[in-house]
């Protein structure tokens, strides 16, 4: 049967007593039992000075005992939980091997922590499933509107263009600069232009048209800020309004009649 780590601080705490107890024991005896007085003495002083010696023993197996236990046990668990610290969950904690190399009470904490690793990883599983559900449901409901819209962040990378604006101005694409990159005249003189005033300003723009020539039409701009609980501006959505040719056609046909 293996002992705890309490079983065996417990148990050199017990022999150094018992050391104690027998030095006592014996002392007394031979106080009781001698006749010459020199032999008692070294009778005496070899009992003290051995008793002393084996308690010395013993006091140091617990000084250095404990230390080392203590942080091969904890090192252990501080791996762990740095890991965890760092967002690293997928952590396989091995508790067979735990409950053969350490104490109940430690291996206890090592069954705590896989049990709150599995509920963080099932609560993460969780949250990641909302955000890609929530993420769909967005970018279906933008595909789904006549208008166009990018979203970027407060450098002018590009996080993302609905269908729409893919269409009708290929150059865009998701993760390019705005600032950086080098578009056609109509993006360049319209559309970069607009961001950069919103970019440096951080507050939304007034609404703005502009006529595209290869579409023979006039597209309006818009925008809004994004920003965090704090209220701290974090990116920027730019709405295009009149994108749809359909729309415009039935809107020249409705005219007409």
């Amino acid at each position: 049967m293996k002992i705890s780590f309490t079983g065996k601080i417990r148990l050199l705490i017990l022999l150094i007593f018992i050391i104690v107890l027998i030095q006592a024991g014996v002392v007394l005896h031979l106080l009781g039992n001698s006749i010459d007085l020199i032999q008692m003495r070294i009778d005496i002083q070899n009992t003290i000075f051995i008793t002393i010696f084996v308690q010395f023993i013993l006091a140091l197996i617990l000084i250095f005992y404990i230390p080392v236990f203590l942080h091969k046990a904890f090192l252990e668990i501080h791996n762990i939980i740095k890991d965890i610290s760092q967002g690293i969950y997928n952590i396989d904690i091995d508790t067979d091997n735990f409950k053969r190399s350490l104490d109940k009470e430690f291996y206890t904490v090592m069954l705590s922590l896989k049990d709150m690793l599995r509920s963080i990883l099932s609560f993460d599983k969780l949250k990641k499933d909302k955000i890609v559900e929530h993420h769909n449901r967005i970018v279906s409901l933008l595909n789904l509107t006549d208008d166009g819209f990018i979203i970027m962040d407060m450098k002018a990378n590009i996080a993302y263009i609905n269908d729409k604006i893919l269409e009708a101005f290929p150059a865009l694409s998701e993760k390019t600069n705005m600032i950086e990159t080098n578009f056609p005249p109509e993006i360049e003189n319209n559309i970069k232009k607009y961001v950069l005033n919103i970019l440096k300003s951080k507050t939304k723009q007034e609404s703005q048209q502009f006529f595209v020539p290869s579409m023979k039409r006039h597209i309006a701009l818009n925008s809004a800020i994004i920003r965090d609980s704090n209220g701290f501006p974090t990116g920027v959505i730019v709405s295009f309004k009149n994108l749809d040719k359909k729309k415009q056609e039935k809107q020249k046909e409705t005219e007409s009649e």
